[in-house]
């Protein structure tokens, strides 16, 4: 799926329409409240300017068996987004960003979403999003370490064209979807064999056992079905817990469609928490081979200054952390202190690349917030890729800071 007029052209008009739908749509007085950014309220019209800034610093080594190492140093930007949200009323809503990366100065669209709400427990919704696994579809904004890493990288669940329905109780959440590509990709071209995109299928519930105020389990549990049709195979593969640098532990282009379930959990109790997610990838291939692969993740976290993870449990995901003691107060900020271990085991994936090998690694990370809208961050990765062929191992460690603001 093609957009063939210019992005921040398009949002430039998008803040116009809503500007003018909240002034013109009804005749009472427009209000204004801070949300990390203004936010005009007009009755039940609503439209705020979102966005958010990366910026980050980067040491890597890489050491491989065949001797060829190298160290790299960079400083970039990681994304840099521009958008708009809003309501018209109670029922409808809207949200559009685009972003701007280092890699290669590359601009695409980020959510684009139109949602409609007929009850307050029942969501429809329409665009380019994120449909399953509970820290992909948390926002970067609110994890943990810096990168989501190769759990999802693997399983290759970014933002695709999705019409998604969700309900959600006090405790629960259960959502279905079928999607397409991302909006970002380009318009399948006509062979002889046709010209269609992926075809995907997601479904993707959570409960929530224990809510109580210093005290919460979050359970989930999901599945994707997907069929390449007429695009290339999916390729499987990982970085090193870093948006930099290559991929040393990778499949090839093998899988002509795939079946997953994933499982996800994350215990809070005060300061401390421990999230961890499974999946298993049923692989499909060219000759009736079927093949499948595992990946995971465990992760600790502990707020040294006395905070707790924000989880909003009406909607499966984190919210933003509330900060007991902000600068912007006279305080000091938070501080948080984390680890996390990640696996990707591709090695059943037979005559693939010599690279189909085995993925592990530890990360340590720290992170200060001054107030909510601000995290400074390090991460420190040393992960090991284990591949089949002889001497073709990769060792990298990899150091990394960032300054982060959203708005």
């Amino acid at each position: 799926m093609n957009i063939k007029t210019s992005l921040f052209g398009g949002a430039g008009a998008g803040v116009i329409l809503a500007l003018g739908l909240g002034t013109s749509a009804h005749a009472q007085d427009t209000t204004v409240a801070w949300k990390g950014a203004p936010q005009w309220t007009n009755d039940t019209v609503t439209f705020k300017v979102r966005g958010r800034v990366y910026m980050d610093a980067i040491h890597q080594e890489v050491d491989r068996q065949t001797g060829a190492d190298l160290t790299a140093d960079v400083s970039r930007v990681r994304t840099a987004r521009l958008g708009v949200e809003g309501t018209w009323n109670a029922n409808w809503a809207y949200k559009a960003e685009a972003s701007v990366s280092s890699a290669g100065g590359t601009t695409q669209w980020e959510d684009l979403i139109l949602e409609y709400k007929p009850n307050d427990t029942t969501s429809i919704m329409v665009g380019n999003f994120k449909t399953v696994s509970f820290e992909n579809i948390s926002s970067s904004r609110y994890i943990t370490f810096m990168e989501r890493g190769p759990f999802n990288d693997a399983l290759d669940v970014g933002r695709v064209m999705n019409v998604a329905v969700k309900l959600n109780g006090e405790t629960w959440t259960a959502m279905a979807a079928v999607s397409g590509d991302s909006v970002n990709a380009a318009d399948p071209a006509q062979g002889p064999t046709g010209g269609s995109e992926t075809f995907g299928a997601n479904a993707r519930v959570t409960w929530v056992p224990i809510n109580a105020d210093a005290t919460k389990l979050h359970l989930g549990a999901w599945a994707r079905y997907r069929d390449r049709q007429d695009q290339a195979n999916f390729n499987y593969q990982v970085r090193n817990n870093t948006n930099y640098g290559a991929r040393y532990t990778s499949s090839g282009a093998v899988g002509v469609s795939d079946r997953m379930i994933g499982l996800e959990g994350l215990f809070i109790q005060g300061p401390f928490s421990v999230q961890a997610e499974w999946a298993n990838v049923d692989v499909d291939r060219l000759a009736g081979l079927n093949q499948d692969f595992r990946t995971f993740y465990v992760a600790g976290s502990w707020f040294v200054t006395g905070e707790m993870r924000n989880l909003d449990v009406k909607k499966g995901e984190l919210g933003r952390t509330r900060i007991l003691n902000p600068m912007t107060s006279g305080g000091f900020g938070a501080v948080e202190l984390a680890a996390r271990y990640d696996n990707v085991d591709l090695t059943k994936i037979t005559g693939a690349p010599t690279t189909a090998g085995e993925y592990s690694a530890w990360t340590l990370g720290a992170n200060w917030y001054p107030h909510p809208y601000v995290r400074f961050m390090a991460n420190y990765t040393k992960s090991e890729n284990d591949n089949p062929a002889v001497g073709a191992d990769v060792d990298v460690e990899t150091l990394q800071f960032r300054a982060q603001f959203d708005f």
